[in-house]
């Protein structure tokens, strides 16, 4: 389905600081290409063997110090290219069954009979409103003071659109389950090891979002880690400060 000189222009355009996204996805456009004329069951099963390598990779990479370059290379060439191969619609999306195992889900009765409700007129305490996603000046006066500080210390130029981005990128940091489980149970230390992996692979999913922010935070280790530690603080204290709440 690919070659090895597939790979590794691939893999010259991603860590290129003037890489571009458009020449990332024209890179892996031959392969997408070969995917379209094979059968649809041999399409399953390279899409299968893709996501096989991509989750392995990701997390022995975590454990396992790797010397070799070119596993690293097909793991971003991956990355990029399962999320460009056309899937039948009568399957779920590349990207729900990346992060939902379906197989463990099934219907199963729990209860059979009637509700016994109480007779009265007692009140309904009214329900309080969620949060919307609409973020106050408050909320916004941060992501902008963030965005100069990193624009001076940096020389970036990142813009008040780029805001949407760190918005995205906490709305799905707050969405992960096993994220503020590991906060909840170790030292801030630790916590913030296991936040930073969490941070790269969601910024690796959002590359379609703000490939500028992606590029900076991969090719630029300072960067990253002053952009992560100003997550992590406002992550780490959202979610200790609420547990105090409750």
């Amino acid at each position: 389905m690919y070659t090895d000189d597939e790979v590794n222009q691939f893999a010259a355009i991603y860590f290129d600081p003037k890489g571009t996204q458009d020449k990332l996805h024209a890179a892996v456009e031959p392969v997408v290409a070969r995917y379209q004329e094979i059968p649809i069951e041999e399409q399953a099963e390279f899409r299968s063997q893709l996501n096989d390598y991509i989750r392995l990779y990701a997390f022995l990479s975590q454990v396992i110090p790797f010397t070799d370059p070119d596993l690293e290379k097909l793991y971003v060439f991956a990355r990029v290219l399962v999320r460009k191969l056309p899937v039948d619609r009568e399957q779920l999306p590349v990207e729900i069954q990346q992060n939902e195992d379906m197989d463990s889900y099934r219907l199963q009765r729990t209860h059979n009979g009637s509700i016994a409700l109480e007779r009265g007129t007692t009140p309904l305490t009214p329900m309080a409103s969620h949060a919307t996603q609409s973020t106050t000046p408050a909320e916004q006066e941060p992501l902008s003071a963030i965005l100069e500080l990193l624009n001076e210390r940096f020389g970036t130029n990142f813009t008040e659109d780029d805001k949407v981005f760190i918005r995205q990128l906490e709305e799905h940091l707050d969405s992960h389950t096993a994220l503020e489980a590991s906060i909840r149970v170790n030292p801030p230390e630790n916590a913030r090891l296991a936040f930073e992996h969490v941070v790269h692979d969601q910024v690796q999913e959002m590359i379609d979002a703000n490939f500028k922010f992606y590029k900076q935070i991969t090719d630029d280790d300072d960067f990253a880690s002053h952009f992560i530690g100003w997550l992590f603080e406002r992550y780490y204290k959202k979610k200790t400060e609420g547990d105090g709440a409750s």
